[in-house]
């Protein structure tokens, strides 16, 4: 059995396509790692060799960043005849009209697309098969590529994107919220490879990350999470700080010491679920406060987003069900009831500095690190 796989946006990176492309195989085989397969890159596509099971086999390429399409293909020889013989092959049970495409990326065949066309209406049409170019019920397709042909039907939409890994890693704060695990799999989307970091008071909450942190490494191969126990450096913000301003002060220390995982793996950003104006911490004005100061920058994919769409999100990726489950938030832990929604720099620095600076080492050298292999 052969599936013919399609990008798309790979597709338009000139010099650095074949960096990509090969991305893309590397991730595909590191999908299938330990079952039966062949995959190798032809031109404009790729193509995967397995007796698998196609369940199987849609459920694992429907979760691969890059991918844009793919189809379970019949392989014929670089002639007619035989093109025409696969055809009859795809078409087979087939009720109701078809309709014929061919791509024929390989310019060098003896006959163009529309020729090709041509003679296998004309077979099916021999053969008992109707045939309608407007108003059909089923599409086959075929290309001619270089050294073979490939005839398919049905066409699996895949989350298209970049290959993880590509654009290079960021960090993103989880937290047991909805937002966060989506705005994780957007940066996946665009090719990078999420390290996750959550902050932590009590064992409920662990459970409830780590769930959420197996079901996002489904999209890549490799998760790792570190989880740090917040709770020493809480209390500290807890004692010195104004309860008004505690949540920012929360996020500011998560910060820090997200910082240091990211010098610790190599990441070049960090990532945030925040929602413009969805709670006090997101005004324009306190994350203006909250990004002062920090070493990398901080990426938040779902700033501009409806909360309805998130939602969407979260439902179609796996990750909602798990996410509304109810949990204390370190983030809610004794604020006000009326927390500050324009803060000022000189308001958080002061209160910066009374809290202890080796909090941040400790709860960094502190953390519990997790790694989840193949996305299983």
């Amino acid at each position: 059995m052969f599936v013919v796989i399609h990008y798309s946006e790979i597709g338009t990176k000139g010099k650095n396509r074949k960096d990509f492309e090969n991305k893309l195989v590397t991730n595909i085989q590191n999908k299938l790692k330990g079952l039966s397969f062949k995959v190798k890159r032809i031109y404009g596509r790729i193509i995967l060799e397995t007796d698998l099971d196609q369940k199987l086999i849609i459920n694992k390429l429907s979760k691969i960043f890059g991918i844009y399409s793919f189809s379970f293909a019949e392989k014929a020889e670089l002639n007619i005849s035989d093109i025409k013989e696969k055809v009859l092959i795809v078409a087979k049970d087939k009720t109701g009209e078809i309709r014929v495409e061919t791509k024929r990326s390989n310019k060098s065949f003896e006959l163009k697309s529309i020729e090709i066309n041509k003679q296998v209406v004309e077979y099916l049409f021999e053969n008992g098969f109707k045939v309608n170019i407007r108003n059909h019920d089923h599409l086959i397709n075929i290309e001619i590529c270089e050294q073979n042909a490939f005839v398919y039907d049905n066409v699996y939409l895949g989350l298209g994107g970049l290959p993880v890994g590509i654009t290079g890693k960021v960090v993103c704060l989880l937290s047991g919220g909805i937002d966060s695990p989506v705005a994780g799999f957007k940066l996946m989307k665009r090719g990078c490879n999420v390290i996750f970091v959550h902050f932590s008071n009590n064992k409920q909450e662990k459970d409830k990350i780590l769930k959420l942190v197996e079901i996002l490494s489904q999209y890549q191969i490799n998760t790792r999470i570190y989880v740090i126990d917040f709770t020493e450096l809480q209390k500290d913000i807890i004692a010195n700080v104004d309860s008004r301003y505690r949540m920012l002060l929360y996020r500011k220390f998560m910060f820090k010491i997200a910082e240091l995982v990211a010098e610790n793996e190599q990441a070049l950003a960090l990532v945030t679920g925040d929602n413009l104006a969805q709670v006090a911490s997101q005004t324009l004005e306190n994350l203006d406060v909250l990004h002062s100061g920090l070493k990398y920058n901080v990426f938040s994919p779902l700033i501009g987003e409806d909360k309805i769409d998130i939602i969407k999100i979260a439902q179609s990726i796996g990750t909602f069900e798990t996410s509304i489950i109810p949990y204390q938030d370190c983030c809610s832990f004794l604020i006000d009831q009326h927390p500050i929604t324009h803060a000022k720099f000189e308001d958080i620095q002061r209160f910066e500095e009374k809290i202890d600076p080796k909090l941040v080492l400790k709860g960094f050298k502190n953390a519990v690190v997790k790694l989840i292999k193949n996305g299983m």
